[in-house]
């Protein structure tokens, strides 16, 4: 935006109407250029009368909205107006109906024109007030310093030009043209091309450089600022701008008194009739311009909490230079610990986390340290650290794992570690990917972990797979298997449960477990399971030609449901097949409820009403309450195998397990055990009152055809 700007006041600079004096056109072209530049849906310029009593109309440049018809303004119709623009520079009204300086055109011109705000500029002349240029905006609009500063150079440039038409005569000219360059903050150095002196510095040139116009008159220029203090960058401009006749650049410079500045400086190639070359040089003062954008981008790329840069800065650091080594360290427990002790202790924990992890990390020679997510930490290494990666990891934990004390309260917080070198990686693998794989290895064991040959390969075995699964659902290679769901107290079939498997050309049969995640990571979860659902619900439709009351089970992600096409689809579905209502089971797991409680809710809801029944899958292992029970329409609840399968040998799960069936029971809800593999554990849950069972004591997974021979009886209705 601001190369943009300083183009098209360099257009406006150039303009030969502009230096011929024809104030006119000069007005049109930074009329229409004040829209462009500012997005406004309109610019004007205007006039005074000779007697100073009215601002009178020049030109309008309109980009969008009804076309506005200007009349003349009395200065005496708006006396705040005009009080403003005699005693300021610029007029900012971001509402330009309740600015005191233009509430008075509310009524005549800015309502009926549909003018949000206003953004004004006087066209001056030796200080002396000759006109207005007004950037107008049909919706809310906030006007930056930096908008205000460039509508002040199409000003400045517009005074150049009312100054040129004022006189005839060049050197009447000449006089107006140093007379509005002295008024302006806009710096103004003119060289003599030939001998490289010095034939012209204006009085903002002079307040910023020190000293007196005397002191660079007819001096050689590397008196100048530029080449005192930037010699070899002032150098490279000077050769451009004799060879291209033109350049632009920012610096650096300090003034007199010690204080920091930033210019925006652009020198031109210029010869007079007399075919005398010469060397204009402007330049802006730009700091605040730079102070702004650097304080927006420690917003942008600093963690407001913590001070730390944040996960975006990290990110981009990472493409720029290919660091040695990253550590990720990740607060254990750190949702319910915020649960338990509040945000306030929470984020007082994290902040002196990230104060013993800046530390510990600038000891080690670290190049950034990151807070990457909620309770996530990274320390980046781009030079090898003195220490084994495993040693300084280790290093860095014993230092954070110490108790944190706040409000006088001791807190105890651990942390999970894992960490990659980045010689390991190779162009495949991606960093990030690989610290959240060796962070999930790390959780899983308790230990510092870092991203090694092993992983490695688990890895590229997981990429392999996510590219193949691309390709599956088209190659037809999914299939599906079914589990008999068997009625504990008469013995007989009552369902089957949809079992996924994937006939992988190289590795033969996989079960879900060893794609599903990859799947859901990828967003190849939500074709998969459209087309399990679709598949699963038609062969329900045959067997119920035979069987009526035939019930089928169906796993549903958490994606599935919160990605908005579960119930689309269930509902083409059953109208299409006219399934027997009650017989559809959909299982969802005790984690996908915590995802989104009310729109889980919702969708269940709307499910319900299709007649579709709702059981909670691998019930006891997650999160679920007796809240969510009775907020969804649950009618059935699966027992995990976990609880199952060591019945014989553990008396907490011989207590669980009755407590779940008598919890099912009390709600009227069916209670399904799942993995029942022996003839105890059968008894067991027969005695404590489970209604259905499900494991391999009863029938493994197998296809279409397997399951009819083996299960369904036709000479006898399920």
């Amino acid at each position: 935006m601001k190369q943009g700007r300083a183009d098209a006041i360099e257009q406006l600079i150039q303009l030969p109407e502009k230096q011929a004096g024809d104030f006119t056109h000069t007005a049109q072209v930074a009329a229409r250029l004040a829209c462009e530049q500012l997005g406004a849906e309109t610019a004007s310029i205007w006039r005074f009368s000779d007697d100073q009593s009215a601002l009178l109309p020049v030109c309008r440049h309109q980009m969008a909205g009804q076309t506005i018809v200007d009349a003349p303004i009395h200065t005496d119709a708006a006396p705040d107006y005009f009080s403003h623009l005699y005693q300021h520079r610029f007029l900012r009204a971001d509402v330009a109906r309740l600015h005191p300086a233009t509430k008075a055109f509310a009524p005549s011109y800015l309502v009926p024109n549909g003018i949000h705000a206003m953004l004004d500029a006087g066209i001056r002349i030796n200080g002396h007030l000759e006109g207005v240029i007004c950037v107008e905006s049909l919706r809310p609009r906030q006007w930056s310093a930096e908008d205000a500063h460039w509508v002040g150079q199409l000003a400045d440039q517009l005074a150049l030009a009312l100054a040129t038409q004022h006189q005839s005569s060049q050197a009447n000219q000449l006089d107006l043209f140093r007379h509005a360059m002295e008024q302006s903050s806009q710096r103004l150095v003119i060289v003599d091309a030939d001998s490289l002196v010095i034939r012209y510095v204006n009085q903002a040139y002079v307040r910023l450089a020190g000293g007196r116009v005397e002191d660079y008159i007819d001096k050689p220029v590397k008196h100048l600022m530029m080449f005192q203090q930037n010699p070899e960058h002032a150098q490279l401009a000077l050769e451009e701008v004799q060879e291209r006749g033109f350049c632009r650049g920012e610096a650096q410079v300090v003034t007199p008194k010690g204080v920091v500045r930033w210019i925006d400086f652009r020198a031109n190639r210029v010869v007079t009739e007399n075919n005398q070359a010469y060397l204009v040089l402007y330049s802006d003062d730009i700091t605040a311009e730079r102070e702004h954008k650097a304080e927006l981008e420690n917003l942008a790329w600093r963690c407001a909490l913590t001070g730390l840069y944040n996960r975006a800065y990290f990110l981009k650091r990472l493409t720029e230079c290919k660091p040695v080594a990253v550590l990720l360290l990740d607060l254990d427990g750190f949702k319910a610990f915020n649960d338990l002790h509040g945000h306030a202790v929470g984020d007082r924990v994290l902040k002196e986390i990230a104060r013993r992890l800046r530390h510990g990390a600038e000891r080690l020679g670290a190049a950034l340290t990151a807070r990457i997510g909620a309770d996530e930490f990274v320390v980046q290494f781009d030079v090898p650290p003195q220490q084994e990666l495993k040693a300084l990891a280790l290093g860095l934990k014993a230092r954070i794992d110490s108790p944190v004390q706040v409000g006088g309260r001791s807190y105890q917080v651990s942390l999970s570690l894992a960490g990659v070198c980045f010689d390991l990686l190779g162009d495949q693998v991606d960093p990030m990917a690989a610290l959240d794989l060796a962070m999930e290895r790390a959780k899983h064991t308790g230990k510092v972990q870092l991203f090694d040959h092993a992983l490695r390969e688990r890895f590229c075995e997981q990429v392999q797979i996510q590219q193949d699964l691309r390709k599956a659902l088209v190659r037809k290679e999914f299939e599906l298997h079914y589990q008999p769901l068997v009625e504990l107290e008469s013995g007989r079939v009552r369902g089957a449960e949809a079992l996924l498997r994937w006939r992988h050309p190289q590795q033969g049969q996989l079960g879900p477990a060893r794609f599903i995640e990859i799947a859901e990571d990828s967003g190849a979860i939500e074709p998969i399971g459209r087309w399990v659902l679709e598949t699963a619900l038609y062969q329900l439709h045959l067997w119920q030609r035979r069987w009526p009351n035939l019930q089928m089970h169906v796993n549903v992600s958490a994606k599935q449901l919160l990605g908005g096409e579960l119930y689309e689809i269930c509902w083409n579905q059953l109208n299409r097949y006219r399934l027997t209502p009650g017989t559809l089971i959909l299982e969802i797991t005790e984690t996908s409820l915590l995802e989104e409680i009310q729109v889980v809710s919702r969708l269940c809801n709307q499910l319900g009403e299709l007649g579709i029944v709702l059981a909670i899958d691998d019930f006891g292992t997650g999160y679920s309450s007796m809240r969510y029970l009775q907020r969804l329409p649950v009618r059935k609840l699966k027992i995990d195998r976990s609880f199952v399968m060591d019945l014989e040998h553990s008396r907490e799960n011989r207590e669980i397990v009755p407590a779940i069936i008598a919890m099912g029971q009390a709600l009227d809800l069916v209670v399904t055990a799942e993995g029942v593999e022996t003839a105890e554990q059968h008894e067991f849950l027969k005695a404590c009152g489970c209604d259905m069972v499900q494991g391999f004591l009863y029938g493994r997974p197998v296809d279409v055809h397997q399951f009819e021979a083996q299960y369904l009886r036709v000479t006898e209705p399920a």
